[in-house]
């Protein structure tokens, strides 16, 4: 029985060394996902948890705040829970397949949304550079018979020195059956680490928007697809 409960422990001792849980909080001047704000062009307070194993393996869970307006109803929580595996295909090149789902709680039935999506996705990095597409399994964010929306993005993060990354990103929305949905974001920017906290100033914008897209993400007249300027700030420990 000694021997037996030695080497369960030396197994879990083991599995703990070859993994790794790290967390990340921060703050943002406006949460914009793939170009649209999510928080209504205001503050978002943001942050989450990452399991990464040796084999490749890894899972998450990253929380934001959202509009009530933009989610109508909703406690103004975004939580999103993901998880996949990456592996090394060539050398330098890994590949990233995994599943990203999105849930907005409801203040009138918790955790119960129209708004909740999950996608597929499958990527390629190598160095600096990543190309990924993504694809809805759900209705996307709650628009009826949009099963099937895709997203393709490219994203390039270069070191200038030990502080400074320039970042960039350009992404393409096809929403399934509805393609005068359909838009182009760009975001470009830095980010700095100072003292273990990462400070970053990005532009964003929007092009080749279908005729609704400008229609449908103006709330309260507020344009949530405008080009602005965001900044942040982030720690992961």
């Amino acid at each position: 029985m000694k021997k037996l409960l030695v080497a369960v422990s030396l197994m879990a001792t083991c599995a703990v060394a070859q993994a790794q849980l790290t967390g990340n909080v921060g703050m943002t001047s406006d949460y914009r996902f793939r170009g649209i704000s999510q928080s209504q062009n205001a503050v978002a307070l943001q942050g989450g948890v990452d399991y990464t194993h040796k084999s490749g393996v890894y899972a998450g869970n990253w929380n934001s705040t959202v509009s009530n307006r933009v989610y109508a109803d909703s406690t103004g929580l975004e939580s999103d829970l993901y998880a996949g595996y990456k592996m090394e295909v060539v050398k330098g090149v890994r590949l990233d397949v995994g599943s990203y789902n999105y849930i907005y709680s409801q203040a009138a039935n918790r955790f119960s949304s129209n708004s909740n999506t999950n996608e597929l996705y499958v990527g390629v990095e190598s160095g600096p550079f990543t190309v990924k597409y993504s694809r809805a399994i759900s209705d996307y964010f709650g628009l009826d018979n949009s099963k099937g929306t895709q997203y393709l993005q490219a994203d390039a993060n270069l070191p200038v020195n030990k502080t400074l990354t320039l970042n960039g990103h350009i992404g393409r929305t096809l929403v399934h059956n509805y393609s005068n949905r359909d838009y182009t974001d760009v975001k470009l920017g830095g980010t700095v680490n100072v003292s273990g906290f990462d400070l970053g100033a990005h532009y964003y914008t929007n092009l080749k928007q279908g005729n609704q897209v400008k229609t449908l993400n103006t709330v309260d007249g507020q344009q949530l697809y405008k080009n602005t300027v965001v900044v942040s700030v982030s720690h992961a420990f």
